[in-house]
């Protein structure tokens, strides 16, 4: 039994790319053939699964950032019980906690390298708390306004998430001016210290 006789088609693409991918290829010890084919084959695949390759990409990209900035996935409801447990048990510890933890994680962006470490922040943030539905954020000037709303945050929850806020701005140099709190609602408002 003879083999099926594959055909080939050229094709034309950016001399600049075809470099890169010849690099990727002969890292991975395959011929640049096997690896042009098997990228097509792999976005076809993407494709029929009605995913968009950017977004795919964006994706993955997100859950690297969200664990090398120290987050973990874990159940909604569980992250909402174990934080009503320890703010029943120990609220001014809980609340401690949490309000060093926003410290810590804008430390991170403070200390880095990057050019405008709080939009980073900020975006990074929106998008590790894919779960919450109303997430802005907005700079004026010298004031930023903070405003979520989550039907899903507990009460314990919403002051958690409160606190861990605050500590970050804290971080960036701001001071909370205002602030309004709700089961699920959250609004600060904080000017930038001109010390």
């Amino acid at each position: 039994m003879s083999k099926r006789k594959v055909k080939r088609k050229s094709f034309a693409a950016r001399e600049d790319l075809l470099e890169k991918m010849n690099k990727i290829a002969k890292e991975n010890d395959v011929s640049l053939y096997r690896f042009v084919n098997e990228v097509f084959d792999l976005s076809l695949k993407v494709n029929e699964l009605g995913v968009n390759m950017r977004t795919l990409i964006y994706s993955r990209r997100l859950l690297n950032d969200a664990r090398e900035n120290g987050f973990t996935l874990g159940l909604e409801n569980l992250w909402y019980d174990m934080a009503e447990l320890a703010y029943e048990k120990n609220r001014k510890k809980a609340l401690e906690s949490w309000n060093e933890s926003g410290v810590w994680l804008a430390k991170k962006y403070t200390t880095s390298e990057i050019e405008d470490p709080f939009e980073v922040f900020k975006n990074d943030l929106k998008d590790f708390t894919w779960n919450v539905p109303e997430f802005e954020v907005t700079k004026e000037k010298d004031k930023i306004t903070v405003r979520i709303i989550s039907p899903r945050f507990t009460e314990a929850y919403t002051q958690l998430f409160t606190v861990f806020l605050e500590g970050a701005l804290q971080t960036f140099e701001y001071t909370i001016d205002n602030k309004e709190i709700a089961r699920g609602i959250i609004r600060l408002d904080a000017i930038k210290n001109t010390n």
